[in-house]
C-alpha cells in the first residue's frame, strides 16, 4: 500500500507544472518558430530565391 504524498511534494509538483506550462513551453515554441524562420530564410538566400520569383 502506498503512502499519500506529503502536501509540500504536491505543491512543488504544481509549481513545476505551472512553470513548464506558462514559461517553458511558450519559450520553446517561440525558439522553434524562430529557428524555422531562420532555416527558411537561409534556404531562400542560398537556393530558392524570394517567394514568387
Amino acid at each position: 500500500m502506498q503512502e499519500p504524498t506529503p502536501p509540500s511534494r504536491s505543491n512543488s509538483d504544481w509549481k513545476k507544472m505551472l512553470l513548464l506550462a506558462f514559461i517553458g513551453l511558450p519559450v520553446t515554441m517561440a525558439a522553434l518558430i524562430a529557428l524555422y524562420g531562420f532555416v527558411l530564410w537561409g534556404l531562400q538566400v542560398m537556393f530558392f530565391g524570394p517567394p514568387g520569383a
